[in-house]
């Protein structure tokens, strides 16, 4: 009997903490970089009590996966109406995987950041040079980057901006640089 009313009060306790006065919104579970596609695993619906503000979030009712991100959205953030788009801003945009040597690149780098590129040529003759400037980090491989030696990254950039870093690559070293701004 006992056992029962311990269940009967979580049952209770439940359907009270369930109950709260707040309207289903969207917040973002992971770090989602501007012009990423934004995908269900990245989403998820909860409730907030947002008053006279609830005009400017999207509701939970409203589906918006496959829209894609104005904006850098960290974890936590609840989405905006403004924070989305149907179609993609960096449409022209090649998402680029490099290889980045876990010395070459800041240990703290992640989704979002901005980066400068620069390489160090093979040829002892010529000098470091800037490759590209504000690129953004669209993924980063943890798995290699706790193993050591090459570090996969992603970064988007446009297509002859993309050609520039592939060369740059086959004639160096790539060194990534988070841009301070």
């Amino acid at each position: 009997m006992a056992i029962g009313a311990i269940f009967l009060s979580l049952f209770a306790v439940s359907i009270l903490l369930g109950s709260s006065s707040g309207s289903p919104v969207w917040m973002a579970t992971t770090t989602i970089p501007a012009g990423s596609k934004i995908t269900p695993s990245e989403i998820q619906m909860v409730k907030a009590n947002l008053a006279s503000d609830s005009g400017h979030f999207l509701s939970g009712t409203q589906g918006i996966a496959g829209q894609y991100a104005t904006r850098l959205l960290q974890r936590g953030d609840l989405i905006a109406v403004t924070d989305l788009t149907r179609k993609s801003a960096i449409a022209t945009a090649t998402f680029l995987p490099i290889g980045v040597a876990v010395n070459d690149l800041p240990s703290d780098l992640m989704v979002g950041d901005l980066v400068d590129v620069y390489v160090i040529p093979k040829d002892q003759m010529v000098l470091p040079a800037v490759v590209a400037h504000r690129i953004s980090i669209q993924s980063v491989d943890q798995k290699s980057r706790a193993l050591g030696g090459s570090v996969a990254v992603t970064v988007a950039a446009s297509a002859s901006l993309a050609t520039i870093i592939v060369t740059a690559e086959s004639q160096g070293r790539l060194v990534l640089a988070r841009d301070p701004l």
